[in-house]
């Protein structure tokens, strides 16, 4: 019989931790192996708004995670829900949507993620909802209704904010039930305050900063309040230059 998803970020913040995870930004099966059978991770995280992934490798990658007791959690690449659906429908359980600026699009972002009563999340016939299986889905104890108002408790929606407007807009956003936690897009921030291609400067740093304060004095989180994550790319890099450093 299947095991209902469980949301390992949620459970080490509730013993006062962060989540530690990977990070892709390309389809990698043998990544995720090797850090299930190395253990010690919670979670890994696809940059589908930036990564080169298809509903397939989503798929793939997400049951190699589910095989090793992993969360898999995704930036997705839009925020439309039929998008959405494609990373919540393989099995993912937590999403980061990008370009958050406005209270409306927060508010659909988080019914694009949860089911009725907390949002209008569609459902699938996926392996996300276990193939729409009544015999897999109704386990003991858990009926249709049970099962989405548990997966929306496991269920981590994150909001990115990556513009002046967005910060503009910060305490409607923050009004909106459903965010889990907010993070940044720092680059994309720099350009809308008029310094592209530079995220140091610092009044873009000083923004962040006051954006940050204003988020935790309202009681919310940022997401690197819940996790943090290796990115295998740039660990790949450091290792091969250590590598060409050493053999030099």
């Amino acid at each position: 019989m299947v095991k209902f998803r469980k949301n390992n970020i949620f459970e080490k913040n509730r013993q006062g931790k962060k989540g530690l995870g990977i990070s892709l930004v390309f389809p990698s099966v043998e990544a995720i192996e090797l850090i299930g059978m190395l253990g010690g991770f919670d979670f890994v995280n696809l940059d589908g708004e930036h990564g080169l992934f298809s509903p397939e490798s989503i798929d793939a990658m997400a049951r190699t995670a589910d095989g090793y007791g992993l969360t898999t959690i995704a930036r997705v690449p839009g925020r439309v829900p039929s998008v959405i659906n494609q990373y919540l429908d393989r099995g993912v359980i937590g999403i980061l949507g990008p370009h958050v600026e406005t209270a409306e699009e927060a508010k659909a972002l988080v019914d694009a993620c949860r089911f009725t009563p907390q949002g209008e999340r569609s459902w699938g016939g996926g392996r996300g909802t276990f193939y729409n299986s009544a015999v897999l889905i109704d386990q003991p104890g858990i009926q249709r209704t049970e099962y989405m108002e548990q997966a929306n408790k496991e269920m981590l929606v994150m909001c990115q904010l990556e513009s002046a407007k967005s910060f503009e807009n910060i305490e409607e956003i923050l009004g909106v039930e459903g965010l889990d936690a907010f993070s940044w897009g720092t680059n994309d921030l720099a350009q809308s305050m008029g310094y592209p291609g530079r995220p140091d400067h610092p009044d873009v740093v000083a923004e962040q900063d006051r954006i940050g304060d204003l988020i935790h004095s309202r009681g919310r989180k940022l997401s690197s309040d819940l996790h943090t994550a290796m990115a295998i790319n740039e660990a790949i890099l450091d290792t091969a230059q250590q590598f060409l450093s050493d053999n030099q």
